[in-house]
């Protein structure tokens, strides 16, 4: 639900051989800079590998309970949150005029407020924000549920990178270069705040907070009292989440080993409670133990969806990859669901491919997963890279992701946001992707740029509301009402559409 730029900012066309322009150890011998579509003409594959046969569809999780109080404003009359590749965005605005400006995560309160956090400088937007201590070009905008109206803007800190609303109380919870800082429901107030800068931020339902500074993960109560920390040395951590009903605490990322594979990144999902006491984890095997699994896969993104079940997207660099194991074992295979080119990792060199899954968070389980990647149709559908930025679902367990593409995304000729075809592939594609609870089907498959570059960092759903928290590389995207009249050359960027109920 929640977003930040991992390394290296933006994955384009893979060229094997080539390497990586991140500040971490490299995935795998991969060029990710953005470039222009192919203008190559086809030319067909020697051999096509036939499609594995799809697998039996995961079981849909229950609904959940709508949070209390969060239907009061939200929309009455929900049309279709998108088929396929058309969307209906009711706002979509750009945020800031800086080339360091961007929206960095999103989240969605009671009444169906939208809540966007990030780093906006230059624009009227802020002109009548209140300042809180410290506050800079870091900022919480909240919206009305139709993404066209600012209700409050907050500055908070230098930088935004993250945040996550209370779903009980409405208070938000925002990860700042200058700390973690718990903010009342108008964003006008800070309830308790630590100091020290925080990449991510997760709270839980009764209010426990996980907050992450570097490769430690500190712990704290309602009010502000710490509980516990994890250290965890010697790994790149990328993400937490919070789940009160279970007491746990989420921390996922990799870990850069030598081995068998000579170097290999393994990617965990580690359970912790308050405390700081590990409950159970995912993956995370030794080097020697993985055998031919030898893609270099990472750990992303978690985040509790609206049906209480936790979510996990991580980015693996070819098929043979420990996600295709069930987290525990790697003899025993994952219940991963692929049906088409687009989620089976096939004729993929070592493109950077992404992969989420439905966890269980009390049990540590993986109940169903799927590959995903982007393919070059002029090359014999060679697979290329697609990389996550952000993961959550709605009540009904339909999964929301979102994050950079490379060329590209299945029918990406024929997006249309209400109507309007957008422009082609221009270097570097900010997508999110809708599927069914059980994980058959595409609902909604489309970017948001128009012509520019860029990536999702954010996404929330509830009360059949969407939205997105993206940064621009360059504009132009799509926009329609928006709040912001300046067009920017680079900058943040929201976008809110309809949900399904």
């Amino acid at each position: 639900m929640r977003a930040r730029q991992i390394v290296g900012a933006t994955v384009m066309a893979v060229a094997a051989g080539t390497a990586l322009a991140l500040t971490l150890p490299a995935l795998a011998k991969t060029d990710e800079r953005p470039r222009p579509a192919p203008t190559a003409k086809p030319t067909p594959a020697k051999s096509t590998p036939a499609l594995a046969a799809p697998l039996a569809a995961a079981p849909a999780p229950k609904a959940a309970v709508t949070p209390r109080g969060s239907a009061a404003d939200c929309p009455k009359d929900v049309r279709p949150g998108g088929a396929g590749t058309a969307a209906s965005p009711s706002a979509a605005s750009y945020l800031g005029t800086g080339k360091d400006d961007a929206a960095n995560a999103v989240d969605i309160g009671a009444g169906c407020t939208i809540v966007v956090g990030g780093r906006f400088n230059a624009t009227t937007l802020l002109a009548k924000a209140a300042k809180l201590p410290g506050g800079g070009a870091g900022a919480v905008l909240r919206l009305d549920a139709t993404g066209r109206k600012v209700l409050s803007a907050s500055r908070v800190a230098g930088a935004v990178d993250d945040l996550e609303v209370r779903r009980t109380t409405g208070d938000i919870a925002v990860a700042t270069d200058k700390g973690v800082r718990l903010l009342d429901a108008t964003a006008a107030h800070v309830r308790w705040k630590a100091d020290g800068a925080v990449t991510r931020v997760a709270i839980g339902d009764t209010g426990t907070v996980a907050a992450l500074s570097g490769t430690t993960v500190r712990i704290y109560s309602a009010t502000g009292k710490a509980t516990g920390s994890v250290k965890l040395s010697g790994k790149t951590v990328n993400d937490v989440a919070v789940d009160d009903k279970t007491g746990r605490v989420f921390v996922t990322g990799f870990t850069q080993y030598g081995g068998p594979c000579k170097q290999v990144q393994i990617p965990f999902v580690r359970a912790y409670d308050r405390r700081g006491a590990q409950k159970w984890k995912l993956y995370d095997f030794a080097p020697n133990a993985i055998g031919d699994l030898c893609a270099d896969s990472r750990g992303d993104r978690v985040a509790m969806g609206r049906d209480g079940m936790l979510y996990f997207a991580g980015e693996m660099a070819g098929g043979n990859t420990v996600f295709t194991k069930n987290g525990r074992s790697t003899k025993v295979d994952a219940p991963n669901v692929g049906y088409d080119k687009f989620t089976q990792a096939f004729n993929t060199r070592s493109a950077h491919l992404t992969y989420f899954a439905r966890l269980d968070p009390g049990a540590g389980k993986v109940r169903a997963g799927q590959s995903l990647l982007a393919r070059i149709d002029v090359k014999g559908d060679l697979g290329n890279t697609i990389k996550p930025r952000a993961i959550t679902a709605d009540a009904q367990g339909r999964i929301y992701v979102g994050g950079v593409s490379a060329y590209q995304i299945a029918d990406r000729d024929k997006v249309t946001m209400n109507g309007k075809r957008l422009k082609a592939y221009a270097g570097g594609d900010a997508w999110v992707l809708v599927t069914s609870p059980d994980l058959k089907k595409r609902l909604l498959w489309t970017a948001w740029t128009d012509g520019g570059t860029g990536e999702v960092r954010g996404l929330a759903v509830s009360g059949g509301v969407a939205a997105l928290a993206a940064r621009a590389d360059k504009t132009p995207f799509y926009t329609t009402a928006p709040i912001q009249a300046a067009r920017p050359a680079a900058g943040g960027y929201t976008a809110v559409w309809p949900g399904r109920r």
